[in-house]
């Protein structure tokens, strides 16, 4: 967030389009890297069965890299035109590449959680998010360019797996040589089903969602408009992210351990989450639903008017997904993947008819609204399902 104001400085609108829109292509395929099983690493209880399932998650990333390498290269021309890479088209070559730097990360992430590590874990973040800002200001002294931030992205991924690395205890599930083998890798895959049958499939589907905006924008308006919501997404992005993946990293082993082990009353932990985080929300975003339009540009540069216009609605947009944070947390645990498979499939459908709304207002801006109140909508729905489904099993609990 400190580097942003003098990095829309160096690049303009259009280079942060073209980045977004290679960033919208990988994280719809970036849960293709494990299958979904890598979120499965924090539930066994013993260190063995999750080390299998660690090797499980590398084993897919392995199979499926050189099946994305063979798709880039058939289909290079169509991919490039439909994400904006056309003068670029050869960045695509490091999809494959990135799944293995993703499947790695992931197993290095889930593994340290599952032991409670967040502090090496925000260390390595943190370290490796200085380094690859350092880098970006730097290219955009010599290059500014799309191709100058993904290639620097790329490598803050590789430097985050790193320095994670260094600093966590080389034993158990914490290994990486526990992560190569085949060992476990089919018993773990029955027992963990679930994971890459709903969870995987609705994480495609949810990133597909997200990166909507910039798909369509990039399309029907040009890679301008989609640079000034890349930004948007950026700026208010980052601190949704940040606090509702740091809360919802140490809620869900605890929501889980409370559901899994019949301890009644797992909704109230949902409901006072879900209360704190909404407050947080209100008081990150308040100001920027408010003056939104004229902070943005005020911080970041006359020429992202624009992003100011977007931020207002998505402010909106990201106050409700941090709220809800707590309640998707707890949808494995309460064995209702299924469900949110149907909602991201649902909610999309809704995202997209928002999207082509705007389109034929011949406005950015609204399309931009209305796909923002669509996902509240969603979110307000999606918890209220997660809290009956908690109710439910309480009930049940207290009854037997």
């Amino acid at each position: 967030m400190a580097f942003t104001p003098f990095l829309t400085r160096l690049y303009g609108p259009e280079a942060f389009g073209v980045s977004a829109a290679f960033t919208a292509v990988m994280s719809i395929i970036t849960p293709l890297a494990t299958l979904g099983y890598a979120t499965a690493i924090v539930i066994p209880e013993g260190d063995k069965e999750a080390a299998a399932i660690a090797r499980l998650s590398i084993l897919c990333a392995l199979i499926l890299a050189p099946i994305s390498l063979l798709a880039v290269h058939l289909g290079q021309p169509w991919i490039a035109i439909l994400t904006g890479l056309q003068d670029t088209p050869q960045i695509l070559y490091l999809i494959p590449l990135s799944l293995i730097i993703t499947a790695f990360l992931s197993v290095a992430n889930q593994s340290a959680i599952r032991k409670g590590l967040f502090k090496a874990k925000a260390r390595a973040y943190v370290e490796s998010a200085l380094g690859t800002n350092l880098g970006k200001l730097g290219g955009g002294l010599v290059a500014p360019s799309g191709l100058v931030l993904i290639l620097l992205t790329q490598a803050g991924q590789m430097l985050n797996l790193f320095m994670q690395l260094l600093r966590v205890p080389r034993q158990g599930v914490l290994k990486p040589s526990n992560w190569i083998g085949v060992r476990g890798v089919g018993e773990a895959a029955k027992a963990q089903r679930d994971f890459a049958v709903y969870r995987m499939p609705q994480s495609i589907i949810r990133a597909m969602a997200m990166g909507l905006p910039v798909i369509v924008l990039t399309a029907l308006f040009g890679s301008a408009e989609a640079g000034q919501y890349s930004l948007t997404l950026l700026i208010l992005g980052a601190p949704a992210m940040l606090l509702g993946d740091s809360v919802g990293e140490v809620f869900y082993p605890k929501i889980t351990r409370a559901i899994t082990g019949n301890k009644p009353k797992a909704q109230v932990l949902i409901v006072k989450a879900i209360a704190v985080l909404g407050l947080v929300g209100v008081a990150t975003f308040g100001l920027i639903v408010i003056f939104g339009d004229v902070l943005v540009p005020w911080l970041f540069g006359a020429e992202w008017g624009r992003a100011g216009e977007y931020s207002q609605w998505v402010a909106v947009w990201m106050t409700a997904m941090l709220a809800t944070r707590p309640a998707v947390a707890s949808m494995p645990a309460l064995e209702l993947q299924s469900v949110l498979l149907l909602y991201e499939i649902v909610v999309t459908a809704a995202r997209a008819a928002a999207l082509y709304v705007g389109f034929l207002f011949g406005d950015d801006l609204v399309s931009i609204a209305i796909f923002s109140l669509i996902n509240v909508a969603g979110y307000v729905g999606l918890s209220a399902v997660v809290l009956f489904k908690a109710y439910r099993r309480n009930s049940e609990v207290l009854n037997v």
